[in-house]
């Protein structure tokens, strides 16, 4: 729904070829073909979050290993940060939000708006940790390029616009790693509507 939103009045508009992914608790994905949603046999096309992108990598909550969405989701990276910290990594996410202190909490207060203040700190922690999820996000886009051959990609969700690091990583290496002549054909850009793309849709 989010993608019909984006493809009528946000990002995807006039263009009747493109993929949208969201990223925040997980990874979603849709894909728009000839200007319609296309869902697949079962209505499960366009499951970005479930392409496997390291063979016998992390249990996905799915049941799957090595999907994406074990990697690049807020969820992931909120699974990566606690347990560096656990490990004794300093971090100004516990100055920012205490309950993190040591490892401590669930994570559930470390939100995309308190990445992108560690991220203005410049905290190493979470560069590196958003370094590896952006760069992961963009394998799993190059292969939606090889594969699809869209004119666009539209990105959204919570981590997507609180964190320009995490877009502009993760778009950088989808067009290196892609076949250069789709990649040179696809647009990679925001989605518009922000949360509101699936109410819209």
């Amino acid at each position: 729904v989010a993608a019909i939103g984006e493809g009528t009045f946000g990002a995807g508009k006039g263009c009747n070829e493109f993929f949208c992914v969201f990223v925040g608790t997980g990874i979603g994905g849709a894909i728009v073909h000839n200007g319609q949603l296309y869902t697949g046999a079962s209505g499960t096309a366009g499951e970005i979050g479930h392409l496997i992108i390291h063979a016998n990598g992390r249990h996905c909550g799915c049941g799957g290993r090595g999907h994406l969405e074990a990697y690049a989701s807020r969820t992931a990276i909120t699974r990566t940060i606690l347990g560096e910290l656990k490990r004794g990594r300093t971090s100004i996410l516990t100055k920012l939000e205490p309950t993190l202190a040591e490892g401590n909490g669930d994570g559930s207060a470390l939100r995309s708006g308190l990445l992108a203040k560690a991220m203005k700190e410049n905290d190493s922690l979470v560069v590196e940790t958003l370094t590896e999820a952006g760069t992961d996000l963009g394998l799993g886009l190059a292969s939606v390029i090889n594969l699809l051959n869209p004119a666009r990609i539209v990105m959204g969700g919570g981590v997507i616009e609180a964190v320009d690091y995490l877009f502009e990583v993760a778009s950088q290496r989808a067009i290196r790693e892609a076949l250069p002549t789709a990649a040179k054909e696809t647009e990679i850009v925001r989605a518009k509507l922000g949360d509101n793309a699936g109410i819209v849709g």
